[in-house]
């Protein structure tokens, strides 16, 4: 599976002999099994149950987006895995000295990435030298030190996160999309997504996603950074479209240049490795100039 899919306009969607039927006036097919994400923008649009179920069990996720285009709810691929519950034993049993040492691993390579972004956006990288002062568990919160300089570094000293400008929206926007792959592999082996590494907030049901997803994040960031002299307002259709597009772009993985998609689903998998044998290194993402994924 490698295609996003993302509709905008009044659709009637549904499947038919293993496809996806989109009729937005004129019908368009897409074999459901090359799906990775369909994200559903427009509010007016109508989709099957039977449509819902062929996605679901094919292991895609669906993105449904409310009134300001933003991702807002997501039907995930739970019944892919047969033994969720010895995942779920596993992820519960976690010692805290292991947990924390995979913290630090996360952390370092998130900063190891800004770094690497700030330099690919011609910017000074002020924040690489910190990775060497990140501890287990991070308890020296070098994470958020390193974030309040990166952020400025990046977009500018008056930059504030999730003020109500169009690069927040963007971050937001491609955040959300990054969050919902995450959890769409965290459910496809066995995992509970509530259940976090370092997140642990009762209100949060993508704890795990939202501690995944640090290394992955500087993608978006580098992509919002190319898109200066944008005008305040709702995300364009185009731009939705490559926020989206970024699933596609290569990152790399130990020596191999792979999709992000292709990503997220190695480091799930490293992941359940690594939950039963805390020896094993985690390999995660990073950060390359933005390019697609050439699929051969």
């Amino acid at each position: 599976m490698y295609q996003q899919v993302i509709i905008d306009s009044r659709a009637k969607i549904y499947q038919r002999n293993h496809q996806l039927c989109v009729n937005t006036g004129e019908v368009y097919h897409i074999p459901i099994e090359d799906i990775d994400t369909i994200v559903i923008a427009n509010r007016e649009s109508s989709i099957t149950v039977a449509c819902l179920d062929s996605l679901v069990e094919n292991g895609s996720s669906v993105l449904i987006c409310g009134k300001n285009y933003m991702p807002e709810g997501i039907l995930l691929p739970f019944g892919a895995y047969s033994r969720r519950l010895r995942m779920i034993k596993y992820q519960i049993g976690q010692g805290k000295p292991a947990v924390k040492q995979l913290w630090k691993m996360i952390v370092q390579r998130k900063i190891a990435n800004q770094g690497r972004c700030l330099t690919l956006a011609g910017k000074q990288d002020c924040v690489s030298a910190m990775v060497d002062r990140v501890q287990s568990g991070d308890k020296g919160n070098v994470e958020s030190i390193a974030a309040a300089r990166y952020f400025k570094a990046l977009f500018g000293s008056s930059f504030v996160r999730h003020d109500m400008d169009i690069v927040n929206s963007m971050l937001d926007y491609g955040y959300a999309i990054l969050r919902s792959a995450i959890a769409r592999y965290l459910a496809a082996y066995g995992f509970e997504p509530c259940l976090g590494i370092h997140h642990h907030s009762e209100v949060n049901a993508f704890n795990l996603a939202d501690d995944l997803i640090e290394p992955f994040r500087p993608l978006v960031d580098l992509y919002a950074s190319q898109k200066g002299g944008m005008e305040v307002g709702e995300l364009p259709q185009s731009v939705r479209q490559e926020l989206v597009g970024l699933l596609s772009v290569n990152v790399l993985m130990g020596k191999e240049r792979v999709s992000v998609s292709n990503a997220v689903e190695r480091v799930v998998q490293g992941l359940a490795r690594w939950y039963q044998d805390a020896a094993e290194q985690l390999v995660l993402p990073q950060l390359l100039p933005l390019s697609l994924h050439n699929y051969e």
